[in-house]
């Protein structure tokens, strides 16, 4: 019974942090006009979460979170704002071009090099929440784990795309936790597998 109690009261615990992450991302990303404010916002929300796995920080560390990564969290973002538009473009444009025999090899390419980027893009903020380092070299990192563990990227991504199923089915959910469930719950994989060293330069 003991056990049972510690496990709703540390779910609620839980669901309230992610309450007060979601709407502190809100409010965060407005401040920074969304367009510069929506990349620290999403840095500061993985920084906090780190914090609850190490018991050292709080929601209360956000606002110091956001000015931190202000600039390197904008920068990862757009580097992979960029990515992703050309990922699209390069799609739309395979789609209109009669490419002939070399179509079904390029659009094989094309998929190869999406579900990579989108394994980046799940994971270098978990990265740039765990290490201090400049915005090139989180990318680098990203890419590298990618690559070195390559299992566990796919299961982060597929962590994060179940959630979003589940958002997909119950919508009501996204005004409620927005991106804090699938921040926390990929944080929480990728924790559990020790990948992360317990001292790091963050």
């Amino acid at each position: 019974m003991k056990r049972v109690l510690t496990w709703h009261t540390r779910a609620g615990e839980v669901g309230l942090l992610l309450l007060k992450l979601h709407l502190l991302w809100i409010v965060w990303t407005l401040a920074g006009g969304i367009v510069l404010g929506v990349f620290p916002a999403t840095a500061a929300m993985y920084g906090v979460i780190r914090g609850e796995f190490l018991n050292s920080a709080a929601p209360r560390e956000f606002r110091r979170l956001w000015r931190q990564e202000f600039r390197t969290a904008n920068v990862v973002g757009y580097v992979f704002v960029t990515a992703w538009a050309v990922l699209l473009l390069d799609r739309r444009l395979l789609e209109t071009a009669d490419l002939g025999v070399v179509e079904p090899l390029l659009g094989a390419v094309l998929w190869i090099m999406t579900l990579f980027v989108s394994c980046m893009t799940v994971n270098v903020w978990i990265l740039a929440s765990h290490f201090a380092e400049g915005p090139f070299a989180l990318v680098r990192r990203s890419a590298i784990l990618v690559l070195a563990r390559p299992v566990q990227a796919l299961v982060t991504l597929l962590v994060v795309g179940v959630i979003l199923c589940a958002y997909y089915l119950v919508p009501g959910l996204v005004p409620v936790f927005g991106l804090a469930v699938p921040a926390f719950a990929s944080f929480a994989y990728v924790w559990g597998t020790a990948v992360l060293p317990t001292a790091s330069g963050a």
